[in-house]
């Protein structure tokens, strides 16, 4: 199965710019990779930051209700408005400022032991560097709140086709796409994060939570890809990253690729589990990339960075998904209402990034049978063909099977396109009878000028090619 991502993140609109230059730029970048042979996306990931944030609930309320309009139009513009494949999580612009400072008050405690306290990770303590000292959160009503902006948003969203989580702090979401073999885990990398803390996490339970799903997916041969916001390292003066050991949790749970934003520049990178047993490619490992930010500024870009967002393309095989990173990079002045998104210049021919991941193996005898059996039910010979696309056709008797399907369907564009190769009788006589029934001129000629056709010598494909060749 070949398909493509969109992965964006920190989408930091300002109030004084609209959305549609973004979107018209989008529209026009996806024809220009498009006609450059990269595919047109069929997920979206959008890795947190989706508003700029403050400190009043209506302002947060009137940029969520822009973004939602964005989200939307970008969603029917890749994805057909199918918004089941979009997947969005949340950043710390999504946390609710004013919620998290209502829910605090200035210590009353000696201040050692609050000092004590805090150093030894308290839930409940934070330390202001405004005012230069300690607070407590007094009111976890409050504090518990202080993602129910994002959620409202994101349930308006989807508007029934799924929900956020009751826990928005200790829960996860996952989907699953069958017939992409693919599965996205979603979590909020803001469990404790606050107007006082900005550092990242995940908790524990929230992997735990759909831990069950993880593994039937990677029995099943899926890629498990993980999204959430936060990078995993940070400058010796900065606290606002993600303790990196959660990726080893990934791992053990079968996550291939995490996506993440936050840091504001495209990424590549990989984390072994364990260097000291990484001994071989076979080794577990998780690849990790991050996007840039979509539409902020010089505030949010690093010195010398520029807008950017990923298309991450995908063929995913039994066994091993073959990655390609293309970096769409922002070559418009900096700041400029509309962005003019070009490949971004890499050290080599492509301007992409190529990598393996490994999945699981699976018996190929028990696939083709799941296929046949499932085909038979439904009857629907399209779908199965493209599952056995995706196994190799290389394999005789998947590529068997693929031409008895083919026999049943009544698409004959499909048919005629599918039939690449021409060795035997009954795929010339697939290409001749689609060429027939589609009547199409240019695929007639085609038939009647191929050499392989004519070799065969059969009979009944003869006289087919007698018919054809009147029509001329």
């Amino acid at each position: 199965m070949h398909y493509s991502i969109l992965h964006i993140s920190d989408i930091h609109k300002h109030k004084d710019v609209a959305y549609d230059s973004l979107i018209q730029s989008l529209e026009r970048d996806l024809f220009r990779y498009t006609e450059a042979g990269i595919a047109k996306p069929s997920f979206i990931v959008v890795s947190g930051d989706i508003i700029e944030g403050a400190y009043d609930d209506d302002i947060i309320r009137e940029q969520y209700s822009e973004a939602e309009d964005f989200l939307t139009k970008i969603c029917d513009l890749f994805l057909d408005s199918d918004k089941r494949r979009i997947l969005i999580v949340p950043g710390n612009h999504d946390m609710n400022r004013n919620r998290s400072q209502a829910s605090m008050s200035p210590s009353a405690s000696d201040r050692k032991e609050d000092y004590v306290d805090y150093f030894s990770g308290s839930k409940v303590t934070r330390w202001s560097w405004k005012d230069y000292r300690f607070y407590h959160i007094v009111d976890w009503a409050a504090y518990n709140d202080r993602f129910s902006l994002f959620v409202e948003f994101y349930n308006r969203f989807y508007d029934g086709i799924r929900s956020f989580p009751v826990d928005p702090v200790n829960q996860a979401l996952f989907e699953k796409f069958d017939d992409y073999k693919v599965s996205f885990s979603c979590f909020n990398s803001c469990c404790s994060l606050d107007h006082l803390c900005h550092t990242g996490g995940i908790s524990d339970d929230a992997i735990i939570s759909i831990g069950h799903q993880l593994s039937d997916c990677y029995n099943s041969g899926f890629l498990n890809i993980g999204v959430w916001h936060h990078h995993f390292y940070g400058m010796p003066l900065e606290t606002n990253y993600i303790d990196r050991s959660f990726l080893n949790t990934l791992l053990d749970y079968n996550v291939h690729i995490g996506l993440y934003g936050h840091q504001h520049y495209a990424q590549v990178a990989e984390e072994y589990s364990d260097l000291l047993t990484s001994s071989n490619e076979n080794s577990k490992r998780i690849l990790l990339l991050s996007s840039g930010t979509l539409f902020g500024g010089n505030k949010e870009l690093p010195y010398g960075c520029r807008r950017q967002y990923n298309i991450i393309e995908i063929n995913n095989t039994n066994g091993v998904a073959d990655i390609t990173i293309n970096i769409r990079e922002d070559t418009n002045q900096l700041n400029n209402k509309l962005p003019y998104w070009q490949a971004k210049a890499l050290y080599n021919a492509t301007n992409s990034i190529q990598y393996k991941v490994l999945t699981k193996k699976l018996d190929l005898r028990r696939m083709i049978l799941e296929i046949d059996q499932k085909c038979k039910f439904d009857s629907d010979y399209i779908s199965a063909c493209e599952k056995l696309k995706n196994l190799g056709l290389d394999n005789y008797n998947v590529y068997n099977l693929f031409l008895e399907y083919l026999k049943e369907i009544k698409d004959y564009e499909y048919v005629y396109k599918n039939i690449t190769k021409i060795d035997s009788v009954k795929e010339g006589f697939l290409k001749v009878i689609s060429a027939q029934q589609i009547g199409n001129l240019e695929y007639i000629k085609e038939v009647l000028s191929d050499s392989r056709i004519k070799s065969l010598n059969y009979h009944y494909i003869n006289e087919i090619l007698k018919v054809l060749k009147e029509k001329l």
